[in-house]
C-alpha cells in the first residue's frame, strides 16, 4: 500500500546523513511511497538529490524568529502557510527525529494520524508510537533511527542498507575539476584533504572542545606535503576562514586552500582525495558517505556513537587514552576545563595514520 511519509530532522549535516539509512529502509518497505523531508537550509543540499526522497521542505526556525521581531503578522502568515502546505500533502505517517514536542504537535494539528519518534524527557506526548530515549549513548546514531523501523513493521533488519546516502551532481564534480585544474593538481598527484574545523553543534563557545589544536594541524599539513610528498587541500566551512588563514600562514609548499563549497561540492572534492583527515565533524560524515578513507580525531565524544558509519577498514579513528573520555553523554559536555583528550594526540601519530591510509 502506497503511503505519504514525512521525515523531520532539524539538526546538522552529520545528523541528517545518519538519518538517510532510515529513509532508504522506508523506501524499501514502501516502494511506491511519496517521501518528504523537513530540514533546515544548510542540510537541504544533501537531501534534494537523494533518490528515495520525493520532496524537501525547508523550515528555518531562526528565520521565523527574526521575522517575528520585525513583523508578527508576517511571521504568523508565513508559519501558517508552511504548515497549511504540509496539511495539503495528506501525510499518513511521520518520523519525527527532532527530540522535541513542537513538531509532533504541529503534525497532529495538520492531521497526520501516525506520528512516530523518540520520547526524550517526556516530550513525546504527541506521538502515537514512541521509543523510550535518554540520549545517543551506546550505539551509532543511525542505528537509533533504524530502531524506529520496528514501529513500521520492517523487513529483516539484517537486509537493510546501512550506507549513508549523498548523491553529488555533474555540476558539483565540474566545480571541483575546475578548482583542481586551476590549482595545478593533476591526476597522478596524491591529494589529501585536511579539514581542521567542525564542532559547531557544541555552540560557538565550546566548539573548540571538539577540535585538535590548530598548531598541530599546521605542522601536519607541512609534514604531509614535505615529508609525505602529497598535495594537501585545506577544506573549510562557514565561519572557519580565520582558522584556515592560520594554517596557510605556515606557507608550506604543496598546501592549497579549497574555495567556498556547498556540502555536495565538499563531498565531491573529498571523493577526489586519497584520504580525508578531520575532526569529529559533519565533514567526516560527508567523506564517509562517499566511501573515502578517513582519519578522524575524537576527543570528548564517543566514536562508537558519532564515528564513521558504517565503520569499515578504511576509517581510522584516533583517540587518546585519557581516562575521562568520552565525557559527552546525554547531550551534555563535562566541564573539565582542559583538552587533554585532544592535546595528547601527537602529530606523528596522525601523520603515520594518514600516510598508511
Amino acid at each position: 500500500m502506497a503511503k505519504n511519509i514525512l521525515v523531520i530532522n532539524p539538526f546538522g549535516i552529520g545528523d541528517v546523513l545518519f538519518s538517510t539509512p532510515l529513509v532508504s529502509a522506508l523506501k524499501k518497505l514502501y516502494p511506491d511511497s511519496y517521501i518528504a523531508y523537513i530540514c533546515n537550509l544548510k542540510t537541504r543540499d544533501i537531501l534534494i538529490t537523494n533518490p528515495a526522497i520525493n520532496e524537501v521542505f525547508v523550515f528555518e526556525r531562526d528565520e521565523y524568529r527574526f521575522l517575528w521581531k520585525t513583523s508578527k503578522i508576517g511571521a504568523a502568515g508565513k508559519f501558517l502557510d508552511f504548515w497549511g502546505m504540509v496539511k495539503k500533502k495528506k501525510f499518513d505517517l511521520v518520523f519525527d527525529l527532532s527530540l522535541g514536542k513542537e513538531y509532533a504537535f504541529l503534525c497532529w494539528l495538520v492531521g497526520i494520524k501516525d506520528r512516530r519518534g523518540f520520547d526524550y524527557k517526556n516530550r513525546g506526548r504527541f506521538l502515537n508510537y514512541r521509543v523510550p530515549f535518554d540520549g545517543f549513548n551506546d550505539k551509532p546514531v543511525a542505528e537509533y533511527y533504524l530502531d524506529l523501523m520496528r514501529l513500521a513493521g520492517p523487513p529483516d533488519r539484517e537486509s537493510l542498507n546501512r550506507k549513508m546516502v549523498l548523491v553529488t551532481t555533474s555540476e558539483d564534480k565540474e566545480y571541483v575539476d575546475n578548482f583542481l585544474k586551476n590549482s595545478g593538481i593533476g591526476g597522478k598527484d596524491r591529494l589529501i584533504c585536511v579539514a581542521p574545523g567542525g564542532g559547531m553543534s557544541f555552540g560557538s563557545k565550546k566548539m573548540g572542545m571538539r577540535r585538535w589544536p590548530v598548531e598541530k594541524f599546521k605542522e601536519l599539513a607541512k609534514d604531509i606535503s614535505e615529508r609525505g610528498g602529497a598535495k594537501v587541500v585545506l577544506l573549510w566551512g562557514p565561519g572557519e576562514e580565520d582558522l584556515i588563514k592560520e594554517i596557510e600562514g605556515r606557507g608550506a609548499k604543496g598546501v592549497i586552500t579549497a574555495p567556498k563549497t556547498t556540502a555536495r561540492q565538499a563531498a565531491a572534492l573529498m571523493k577526489r582525495c586519497a584520504v580525508v583527515m578531520c575532526n569529529d565533524s559533519g565533514l567526516l560524515h560527508l567523506a564517509t558517505s562517499q566511501g573515502v578513507n578517513t582519519v578522524s580525531i575524537f576527543g570528548p565524544t564517543d566514536e562508537k556513537v558519532y564515528g564513521p558509519y558504517p565503520l569499515r577498514a578504511g576509517n581510522v579513528v584516533i583517540k587518546s587514552d585519557a581516562e575521562c573520555r568520552p565525557c559527552y553523554r546525554k547531550f551534555k559536555l563535562s566541564d573539565c576545563g582542559t583538552k587533554k583528550c585532544l592535546d595528547g594526540i601527537s602529530v606523528e601519530e596522525v601523520f603515520k595514520a594518514v600516510m598508511l591510509s
